[in-house]
Order: C-alpha cells, then sequence, then structure tokens
C-alpha cells in the first residue's frame, strides 16, 4: 500500500516556518550539480524512517502523472512542486541505514546512471539455522539519465496522439478506456458456456499430415469433406497436385489429438482425388488459398459449414489448431483492424537493428501478402496468435463460436524461437463462394446437393445459399441448369424452403433484367424452372408473354 507524505516536519518541535508546512513540496536550490536524493537527505525536514521506505517523487501538475529518480540533477528541477509517496515496507523487511551524503551511490560519476538491485546470497547462516537470505546490491546503468529523457519525451508524444484518437482530455480517460477494450475482447472466451462450446466444436479440428511434404490444420466442413490450406500441398515451390486433381503424397486427418500420451487417436485416411484445390486470386481479385479433401470414412463429428458466419470487423476471435504437429490447441486473441495493421507492423520494428532485420527480410520474404494485407479493400482477418507453424487451416470462432475464416499465414521470423509479425485468415464466406461456383462449373450435383443440405441447417449459411440461387439466376448459363435444379430440389426438401421461395419472388419480380433474360433465346431452361416453381406466372397467349406475378 502507498502513503502520501505531506511535507510538513515529522518532528512536532520543530521551527519550521508556514512556508515549510504546504501539503506540495518545492526543490531546494541547485548546488554543485546536486542529486534529489542528496538534496531531500540535506534536507533536514524529514525523519529519517522516510528513507528506511521505498520512495518515489510525483511531480504535482503533470498529466500523466510524471515520476522522478532519486539520480535525477536538481538542477532541471528547479521551481517545480513535486508529492512524495512511499511504499510501506513490510514487517518482516528488516530496516537499513539511510544513504549518506557523499557516500559511493551519491559520486558525480555515477549521476547519470540508474541504480538497479542485484541480488546476492550470503554464505553466512544465523544462530537459528534460518537459510541465507538475499541481499541486494546496486547495478549500474550507464547514460540512463539521457534514455530516461528520451522516453519521457516520446511518451508525451504518444499521450498526446492517444487523447486525439480516443477523444479523452486527460491521461487517465485513455487508460479508462484501454482497460474498457481490453476487458471487452478477452472477456467473450471467458464465460464457461462459450469454452464448453468451442470444445465441443474442436471435435470437428484434425491435424493434416502430407506425408513428406507439410503438416498443417484441417476440420470437417460437410458431410465427410475437409477444409485445409492448399499451401500445405507445396514444397520448395513445387504443388504435389497435379492437373487433373491428384493427390502425389499420402494424406491422413487424425482426430482427437488432444492428449500428449495420444491415446483415443482416430486417423482417417484422405482420398487421392481432390475435390477442390485454389491457390492464389479470385475472380474479384480477392486471396484464395483452400483444399477440400475427401475423407475415406465417414467421420463422426459434425462438420462446421452450418456454423459459418460473415466475418465481423472488430472484436474477439478463437483459434483452434495443431501447431507444430502437436496436440490441439486453442488461443483467444483480437482482431486487428485494417486500419491499424501499420501500426502492428510498426509496433515490432525500431527495438533494435537485428530485430529490424529479421522482421523487413520477413516482409519481404512476404511481399505479395503484406501488399495484400495493406491494401484498402483487404478482405482478410488479422490478429495476433501464438499458434504458428503447423496451424495453417485451423478454425477462427468469433464471441458466438461462429466460423468466421481460416487462418492461413503471418509473417514469421526466428528470434529465440519462432516469432510473428501479424498473421491473417481468409474468410469462410470467400471460400465458400468459390467453392460453390467450381461445383457449378463442373455440374457436380453430388457435391452441391450434400453442401446445401447440411447449409440449410445453419442461420447465416441459409442466406448463403439464397444469395448462390440469386447468383446463378442472374448470371445463367444453359450449363447451370443442373446446378440449380439440384439446390432447388434440395431447398424445397428443408422446412423453411417457403420462406425462401417467398423471398426469390419477391426478388426475381423487381428485377427487370432477370425478367428479360427469361425471354431470351436459349434459357429456355431457365424460363421452364421459374414456371414449374411458379416463381413467376405467363400468360397462357403467345401475344402476351409478359411475367406477371403470381
Amino acid at each position: 500500500m502507498a502513503a502520501m507524505v505531506k511535507s510538513e516536519p515529522l518532528d512536532s518541535n520543530s521551527d519550521s516556518s508556514p512556508d515549510q508546512k504546504r501539503k506540495k513540496m518545492k526543490i531546494a536550490e541547485p548546488n554543485d550539480r546536486m542529486t534529489v536524493e542528496t538534496a531531500l537527505t540535506r534536507d533536514g525536514r524529514f525523519h529519517d524512517n522516510v528513507f528506511i521506505q521505498t520512495f518515489t517523487l510525483v511531480e504535482s501538475e503533470s498529466d500523466p502523472p510524471r515520476c522522478v529518480e532519486m539520480n535525477v540533477l536538481v538542477d532541471c528541477l528547479d521551481k517545480q512542486t513535486f508529492k512524495m509517496i512511499l511504499e510501506e515496507r513490510n514487517a518482516t523487511q528488516a530496516p537499513t541505514a539511510p544513504p549518506q551524503a557523499g557516500s559511493n551511490l551519491q559520486k558525480e560519476d555515477e549521476t547519470n546512471s540508474i541504480q538497479l538491485p542485484m541480488s546476492n546470497t550470503s554464505t553466512e547462516t544465523s544462530a537459528a539455522g534460518e537459510p541465507p537470505k538475499k541481499q541486494k546490491y546496486p547495478v549500474t546503468v550507464t547514460d540512463s539519465a539521457e534514455i530516461l529523457k528520451i522516453l519521457r519525451h516520446q511518451f508525451a508524444d504518444l499521450v498526446k496522439q492517444m487523447k486525439k484518437r480516443y477523444k479523452k482530455k486527460k491521461y487517465s480517460g485513455v487508460l479508462s478506456h484501454l482497460s474498457g477494450e481490453f476487458g471487452k475482447s478477452t472477456e467473450g472466451f471467458s464465460e464457461v458456456y462459450t469454452v464448453k462450446k468451442l470444445m465441443e466444436l474442436s471435435d470437428s479440428v484434425c491435424m493434416i499430415d502430407v506425408k513428406g511434404v507439410k503438416q498443417g490444420t484441417g476440420f470437417l466442413l460437410f458431410d465427410h469433406y475437409i477444409l485445409t490450406n492448399a499451401h500445405l500441398f507445396k514444397k520448395d515451390g513445387i504443388f504435389y497436385v497435379n492437373e487433373y486433381g491428384h493427390i502425389s503424397a499420402k494424406v491422413t486427418a487424425t482426430f482427437n489429438k488432444e492428449n500428449p500420451s495420444e491415446s483415443n487417436l482416430k486417423e482417417i485416411d484422405v482420398k487421392p482425388e481432390i475435390i477442390d484445390f485454389q491457390w492464389g486470386f479470385d475472380a474479384y481479385n480477392r486471396h484464395v488459398d483452400f483444399a477440400v479433401l475427401e475423407l475415406q470414412d465417414v467421420d463422426t463429428s459434425t462438420g462446421l459449414l452450418c456454423r459459418s458466419s460473415p466475418d465481423p470487423k472488430t472484436g474477439g476471435v478463437c483459434l483452434i489448431g495443431h501447431p507444430g504437429g502437436g496436440v490441439k490447441r486453442t488461443d483467444p486473441t483480437t482482431i486487428i483492424e485494417r486500419e491499424r495493421r501499420g501500426e502492428a507492423f510498426q509496433r515490432e520494428t525500431g527495438k533494435n537493428d537485428r530485430m529490424d532485420m529479421l522482421i523487413n527480410t520477413s516482409i519481404e520474404e512476404n511481399k505479395v501478402n503484406y501488399d495484400m494485407l495493406m491494401k484498402p479493400d483487404s478482405t482478410e482477418v488479422t490478429y495476433d496468435t501464438c499458434l504458428f507453424h503447423g496451424a495453417s487451416g485451423s478454425p477462427v470462432f468469433d464471441e458466438s463460436c461462429q466460423v468466421i475464416a481460416m487462418h492461413t499465414g503471418g509473417f514469421p521470423y526466428k528470434d529465440e524461437g519462432v516469432k510473428s509479425v501479424i498473421e491473417y485468415a481468409i474468410p469462410l464466406f470467400t471460400i465458400l463462394e468459390n467453392f460453390l461456383i467450381e461445383m457449378m462449373n463442373r455440374n457436380n450435383v453430388e457435391i452441391l446437393t450434400k453442401f446445401t443440405r447440411e447449409a440449410l441447417t445453419g442461420l447465416h449459411s441459409r442466406d448463403f445459399i439464397y444469395n448462390f440461387i440469386r447468383h446463378l439466376v442472374t448470371e445463367w448459363k444453359p450449363s447451370f441448369s443442373a446446378a440449380l435444379t439440384a439446390v432447388w430440389e434440395t431447398v424445397e426438401e428443408n422446412e423453411n424452403h417457403l420462406r425462401m421461395k417467398e423471398n426469390l419472388r419477391t426478388w426475381i419480380i423487381s428485377k427487370k433484367e432477370v425478367l428479360e433474360k427469361i425471354q431470351i433465346a436459349g434459357n429456355e431452361a431457365l424460363k421452364e424452372f421459374m414456371l414449374e416453381n411458379i416463381l413467376v406466372k405467363l400468360s397462357q397467349t403467345d401475344d402476351d408473354d409478359e411475367p406477371m406475378d403470381e
């Protein structure tokens, strides 16, 4: 507990003047480059017990409060007022003699240094046979006065910037704001319900092992199809997937890898024919890096497709994966907003030349990804995480336990172990959109049916199917007929199909270009689909072939 000490003399018989009894204390006039501690010990108004305890001088009028070190020269503190704060000594601590002026600690050649305690164990043993106690001796940090001056100057600028950013008048308001934001970002994953739900959903997460290539993480998306990163199949610039989608390495998915004893593991082989493999940039110039794999056996875990959701721009997230090919781990963290990504990189640099070199090298080696993240229209989710190599392909959950993205990469560098400046994930809806379009182009009715059936059980994924049907109609080609029919027939099996049907009818009627598309020669299949499902009603006469709502 800290105690505030007033500047009145502790001796009631003192002849001090009233001016000496004010609560704020003025530093004495400079005398031969005197330090603060020397000035206080020579002042004579303080009891010796004050110097036995640990105390700090705080400038009275500064915001934020500025502390003054005891070894600072008083010639730069003239006419300023301070408060003295004492730290109460524990009753078990033995008192030591107060420092005297002219002692080794106060020599002029040490006035530009900070005294740091160094522990040293005494070799003597007490009469009671007590173990030796540690004694502390000071260690000098050279040129610390200049360092303190620089840091204080930088801190003042930082406070001004934070006041402006958070629209606060005082430093205390900034601290309150930051404390509140930190609490908001971490409290979401401290609730027992959320933790239990994440543990339940983690059963769908598995370790992916591409033999002789790489290890990573994946998760059951729907039915018996696994989603992971495409770069897990790349080594030394070569992809181990050919143009026909055949994997030239053995691949396994291991579930339940949670216990270090590796009991209850469930290893399932992956079929050598890959379902979808996309790496690079899509038609909208968005980064894609994903592979959809098919398990040899059907896993009993629940797919996470029904828990897919658009990514939030702020808030807490949690990753679940297998970093380093080890046991399954979780890491709650916070989204770094797009406009603050530059700050995240700058925060890591400027510490020392070696660190700057390592970080800049990492950025240069991943220049394409760096430029991608710094674009104003970047769609990736960014954050700081301790899950590095081997965590690629991990699902990223939001605070509602919805899957919003798939962890993909970062900017790693080696400094006493592997570290990373910032990490990023590809939004799940970007992946699902590209996956469905590919299945549509291939007319893969089986997978489209399974995907739709699973997606209709989730709130956000149901809306995703609705938007996919609109895409099929808007971008209609005769080759889309099989895909549209398969998806719609699956929708009609769902209990919510009437609501979706009504929404589609309203949308079609409001879109003149869609109604005109129905009349174009070659689009008879689309016209027939609309009529059969009563999405539009056409006149029965040949002369009036305009669509009307039912």
